[in-house]
């Protein structure tokens, strides 16, 4: 059996700490593997956060609003199949391996075949949507399919499960980074050689190619290989069978997330899309935050729940109230400064895309506790009440934007995101087994309990 790299039973970071933080450590090993986890999931997400915002702008002031949001509609047109491709098991297998260590290669060799068999499903979904739709022409049909290919190569995230699983993120952290630096500089030689709208939709499925290739190469510096991984159909069954209500679900969020950009485009033109996409992409570039503390917590989320009941819901109300006054702070800062923000960043083209941002960035509160709470819906295998509550986030955006964009445009779609990403968040009210932690959620858009010193939640255990 292979060994995972050695690890000192003392972190040299922890020598960096104060005094008093260090003798709280002292000992404490899973708190701090948790806080070593979240520290390289944290870096990477601002690495990436702050060089993708700076390319993702240099890009839109490149194409103009017209091409920028021809790209846009071609990503969420592709993004809405795309939710199929991990067929909602990803978060399973980390719990299955948390759960069972032992049984990682068949979990591991299933789950990656699932995902295979799910990317070129989804290639093959928009090949034939675009040929079938006739509003949509060929530089668009050709972005589509492009884009779509890249969802093949995302069965290798299935590497990433294991890292997860054993809080050993630095590994995925470099693997993605160093793809992500290598596509970032061919779209800087791109963009200065004044490449087409193509190249971009190409380099945007090659940084899942290049990412697929060093997740490989991190997985055999653990110490660990493809090789022995194997395909079990007892196991597919049970990933499949656990697994579809958090497949219907992720289409049910895609669609609530995506379906505004793809309407606009349809109800309107390419150009609302760009300034609104402009806007959108501001704000889900923080997005990255309540999953960086989730990822990391969820391991001591299940221990807790298997040993001590008080304690669980102790880290889960810390949860919420962390992720909702992380939303809440974002939100009112990007409020205040929101059109200063789009005119030095986007420039004249996309002035009209800040009563956007004003009105869409309240939408990443409810966002940040979706993605907290649905660590207690996956620790208690609720995958049917996520699938129910996405799916009304779902139909009520649709039916929202039908009504709000042909009176109030780009504007009317921002007010539909709010209201229907609160109404699914907050509709776990609805469902007796998950009414307590609606009130939880509310509890923390009032309270702060995070920062209590005695907490044995996210700051302890």
């Amino acid at each position: 059996m292979s060994q995972a790299p050695p690890n000192s039973t003392k972190p040299l970071w922890i020598d960096w700490m104060p005094t008093p933080i260090k003798i709280a450590l002292d000992g404490r090993l899973r708190l701090q593997s948790i806080i070593a986890n979240t520290g390289w999931l944290l870096v990477d997400r601002i690495f990436r956060m702050g060089v993708g915002l700076v390319l993702s702008v240099w890009i839109a002031r490149y194409l103009g609003p017209q091409q920028f949001g021809i790209l846009n509609y071609a990503i969420s047109f592709t993004s809405i199949a795309g939710a199929l491709a991990g067929l909602g098991i990803e978060t399973i297998v980390v719990r299955e391996l948390v759960k069972n260590p032992s049984g990682k290669n068949e979990l591991l060799g299933t789950s990656f075949l699932l995902r295979l068999a799910g990317g070129f499903f989804v290639l093959l979904i928009c090949a034939v949507a675009v040929y079938l739709n006739q509003s949509i022409d060929n530089l668009t049909r050709i972005l589509v399919c492009i884009i779509a290919a890249g969802y093949v190569f995302q069965a290798f995230d299935t590497i990433d499960c294991w890292f997860q699983a054993n809080v050993q993120s630095r590994y995925s952290v470099v693997a993605k980074n160093s793809a992500f630096i290598v596509l970032s500089i061919a779209k800087i030689v791109s963009l200065l050689m004044d490449a087409s709208l193509v190249v971009f939709a190409i380099l945007a499925t090659m940084e899942i190619v290049v990412g697929s290739i060093s997740m490989l190469i991190a997985y055999r510096v653990y110490g660990e290989r493809l090789g022995h991984w194997l395909f079990k159909k007892d196991i597919a069954h049970t990933l499949i069978r656990d697994g579809w209500p958090l497949t219907l679900s992720g289409l049910a969020v895609v669609v609530y997330m995506r379906i505004d950009q793809v309407m606009l485009g349809q109800m309107m033109h390419a150009h609302a899309v760009g300034v609104y996409a402009a806007a959108v992409r501001m704000v889900e570039v923080w997005y990255f935050v309540p999953g960086i503390i989730a990822i990391s917590v969820f391991p001591s989320i299940i221990e807790a729940r298997k040993t001590d009941d008080g304690l669980y819901k102790k880290r889960l109300q810390q949860l919420y109230d962390i992720t909702a006054w992380i939303g809440i702070a974002v939100a009112a800062v990007v409020t205040v400064f929101s059109k200063q923000m789009i005119g030095l960043l986007y420039g004249a083209a996309y002035e009209e895309g800040s009563v956007v941002l004003m009105i869409y960035v309240w939408s990443a509160v409810a966002v940040f506790l979706g993605i907290a709470s649905s660590q207690f819906l996956m620790a208690e295998n609720y995958t049917r009440i996520s699938l129910y509550r996405t799916t009304l986030g779902m139909i009520a955006n649709i039916a929202l934007n039908l009504g709000l964009i042909p009176r109030y445009g780009i504007v009317g779609s921002a007010v539909a995101t709010l209201i229907s990403y609160s109404v699914a968040v907050f509709s776990l009210g609805f469902f007796a087994s998950t009414r307590e932690q609606a009130r939880m959620m509310l509890r923390s858009l009032f309270l702060v309990s995070v920062f209590k010193t005695r907490s044995t939640g996210v700051h302890g255990g």
